[in-house]
C-alpha cells in the first residue's frame, strides 16, 4: 500500500480525465472540478493522464506508507509534512512514514494530491474518474473514507529523503487562471433572450452569492431574482459544465462537473471553459459577478489556456527528466 487516509476531506475521490462519449446514455463526463489544477498536478510529478486525489472544502490527513514523489495543487489549503510547511504547486519527495496534513486556511475549495505513476484506480467506460451516482470508477466507485489504503502505480524513482524540489508553477502563472477571483466570464446561450430586459440588466450588474447547497453537480446562487419575459414550457435539452440555468424561483444554478446531461430549465448563459477552474474554487457565501464576452473571445481564452497547459507539461517533464534521469 502507498497511503493511508487518517482523515478524509469533506469529499475525497479519485478523479481523472472526463468520461466522454456517453451523454446519449445519460452519463456525463464527470472528472475534476478544477481540471487545470488536476492536470498541472500530474505534470509536476512527471505524469500525463493518471488518476489524482481530489479533496474538497475541509482539512485532511494522510500517512505515506511508501516513499513517493508527490505534489498538491489547487487552492484553499496549507500543506504540512511532519509539521514542516510545504508549498502548493511544487513537487516534493516524501519518505515512508511521513504524515501529510492539509490545513484549511485561505479562500479556495479544492485541492489535488498527485503522485508519480498515479493512484491505482478502476477504469469504467474509458475513464479512471469516480462516478458516485453509478458507483463506478475510481476507488470502488465511492468517496474515500478514514482508514482506506490507496495504492499508487509502480514507480522506479528512488526516494531517500523528504525534500521540496526546485520546480513549480509561479504565482504569476496562476494569476492568469484564477484572477480576478470574483469575475466569471460567460457567453450568450440559446435562451438568453428569454430573460426580461430588467433581468438581463440585473444578470450583468448584480453580484450573486454561492449557496451552501452547492456541490459537484451544481453551484446554486443567491441574489437578485430574475424572470423571463413570458412563461414558456420547455422540453429537456442538452447542458454542460458551466451552463447557467434559471430556476422557477428566480435563482440561478451553474452546472458543475457532475452535471446531468439534459435539463428542463432555461439556459440563460454559459461560463466560458477557461473560467471553470476559477469558478470551481469559489466557496459558499463568496460573491461573483458575471461578465458577458463574445464567442470569439471565449475561444481565444480557451486556446490560450490550452497553450499554457502544453507549455507547463513540456517544462515539467523536462525538469523531471533532468532531475531523475
Amino acid at each position: 500500500m502507498s497511503i493511508k487516509i487518517l482523515k478524509p476531506a469533506m469529499l475525497t475521490t479519485l478523479v481523472g480525465d472526463g468520461r466522454e462519449g456517453f451523454r446519449s446514455f445519460g452519463i456525463g463526463p464527470g472528472g475534476a472540478m478544477d481540471y487545470f489544477a488536476m492536470k498541472v498536478g500530474n505534470y509536476l510529478v512527471g505524469n500525463d493522464h493518471e488518476a489524482v486525489m481530489e479533496l474538497g472544502y475541509a482539512p485532511a490527513e494522510f500517512l505515506f506508507q511508501k516513499s513517493s514523489l508527490a505534489c498538491i495543487t489547487g487552492k484553499g489549503f496549507t500543506i504540512h509534512v511532519d509539521n514542516e510547511i510545504f508549498p502548493l504547486w511544487k513537487p516534493f519527495k516524501i519518505k515512508e512514514g511521513a504524515i501529510l496534513k492539509l490545513i484549511k486556511t485561505i479562500p479556495g475549495a479544492w485541492a489535488y494530491l498527485a503522485v508519480h505513476g498515479g493512484w491505482r484506480a478502476d477504469e469504467w467506460l474509458g475513464s479512471l474518474t469516480t462516478n458516485l451516482t453509478a458507483k463506478a470508477g475510481g476507488f470502488n466507485g465511492r468517496a474515500l473514507k478514514k482508514d482506506d489504503a490507496i495504492e499508487a502505480n509502480e514507480s522506479k524513482i528512488q526516494i531517500d529523503e523528504t525534500k521540496i524540489l526546485p520546480w513549480g508553477i509561479s504565482a504569476n502563472e496562476l494569476s492568469g487562471v484564477y484572477s480576478p477571483t470574483n469575475e466569471v466570464r460567460c457567453v450568450l446561450s440559446i435562451e438568453t433572450d428569454w430573460l426580461s430586459p430588467l433581468s438581463k440588466d440585473k444578470f450583468l450588474s448584480e453580484q450573486f452569492a454561492v449557496s451552501s447547497q452547492s456541490n459537484r453537480m451544481g453551484y446554486r446562487l443567491q441574489g437578485a431574482a430574475l424572470s423571463l419575459s413570458e412563461r414558456i414550457e420547455m422540453i429537456s435539452s442538452p447542458v454542460d459544465f458551466g451552463t447557467i440555468q434559471l430556476l422557477p424561483d428566480g435563482n440561478l444554478i451553474i452546472l458543475m462537473a457532475d452535471h446531468q446531461t439534459t435539463g428542463g430549465y432555461p439556459r440563460i448563459a454559459s461560463v466560458i471553459k477557461a473560467d471553470l477552474p476559477k469558478l470551481a474554487q469559489i466557496l459558499p457565501a463568496e460573491k461573483i459577478k458575471f461578465k458577458m464576452i463574445s464567442l470569439e473571445e471565449a475561444e481565444r481564452e480557451l486556446f490560450s489556456e490550452e497553450q499554457k497547459l502544453g507549455e507547463i507539461k513540456m517544462g515539467c517533464h523536462e525538469r523531471f527528466k533532468k532531475h531523475f534521469g
